[in-house]
Formats: structure tokens, sequence, C-alpha cells
């Protein structure tokens, strides 16, 4: 039980941490989509929304900046974490995930970096199936897109172990398309 409650608490900190790193970084707003975003992240082993924490109200963009409007609360993101869940049956230890706004020039730039994102499409399967459609080797990609269609945005989703880590790849990407300095790579 103590475990637990570290690790959730972990989880908590991972979000406020990753949600500073995102809102102190200038001109990363315009990576978000039009829909905003969610960064959410699960506790060990979880198995329903309920042991996801997200952001409250999403983040979104204020003056050129991302901001959230709430603090991180378990179960908050009902979509985002139910791609954590799916995810995370497949590779355990990756517990968190971020949408980005769909470009060809991102997922283009993406490729360039070596993280060969992959494409979802949603016709007739689960989430699960789709997943285990783009595993290689048994590897599960860390990034994959969408191009959207008919009332839904494209997205680009970036997962990871972490929260920090996953910001730390959205921080890497703007600099990539020269809005921020590099992070000292």
């Amino acid at each position: 039980m103590v475990q637990e409650s570290a690790d959730r608490y972990y989880v908590l900190g991972q979000l406020v941490q990753a949600v500073t790193m995102l809102s102190e970084a200038s001109d990363v707003a315009a990576l978000l989509p039009e829909v905003r975003s969610n960064l959410v992240m699960a506790v060990q082993g979880a198995k329903s929304v309920e042991e996801v924490a997200g952001i409250s109200g999403r983040l979104t963009a204020i003056f050129g900046k991302i901001t959230a409007p709430g603090y991180p609360a378990w179960g908050a993101s009902r979509n985002t974490s139910r791609i954590v869940l799916a995810m995370m049956e497949y590779d355990p230890v990756r517990r968190a995930t971020m949408e980005l706004r769909y470009s060809e020039e991102l997922v283009n730039l993406l490729q360039s970096k070596g993280l060969s994102p992959c494409h979802l499409t949603f016709e007739n399967c689960s989430l699960q199936e789709m997943l285990a459609a783009n595993m290689k080797n048994g590897v599960l990609p860390s990034v994959f897109y969408t191009e959207g269609g008919f009332a839904r945005e494209g997205v680009v989703i970036l997962t990871g172990n972490s929260a920090v880590e996953v910001t730390g790849l959205v921080l890497d990407i703007a600099a990539w398309m020269g809005r921020l300095p590099l992070r000292g790579m």
C-alpha cells in the first residue's frame, strides 16, 4: 500500500514538473492541436482510467504559452488515458502520453530524427488491435499519428515512460522546428 501511494505522488509530481517545463517554454504552444491537448501518466500496473492522472481542463495556449487551467487529477482525461492503458498492455513501463497538432512536416521531421512515427487508421478495429498491428519485432513504436477525418482533428501521439520524458521530447521537437534553442543534447 505504501508503494502504491508513493507511485501516485510520483505521477502527480511528474505532471506538475512537466507542465512547469511546458509553461516556461516559448512558442511550444504552436504545437498544440486546435482541440487542445492532454498530458497523462499512469501508475504502475494501471488497469482503469481512474489510475491515470491528467490535466483537468486540458493543456491550452494563452498568449502563446502553454498553461494548465486545472491541477492534475485522476481520471481527468478519458480518451488519452485509454491510449496509455492500451500501450501498457504491450509495454508496461511506457506510462505517459501527449498529443501534438498533426502536420506532414512534423511527421517528416520525426522520421528524420529516427523516431519512425506509425500511422494509425480507425477502421473497424480496437485501439489494442491498431497498436498490435504496428509492433515491430515485438516493440511498440513511441510515436503515432493520424491525419484525422470528418469531425476529428489529426494528432501526433508521443509516448514515454514518464510525463517529464514526454515533455522533453515536446521541447526537442520545438527546438528541431526552430521554435526553441536546443536543450543541451
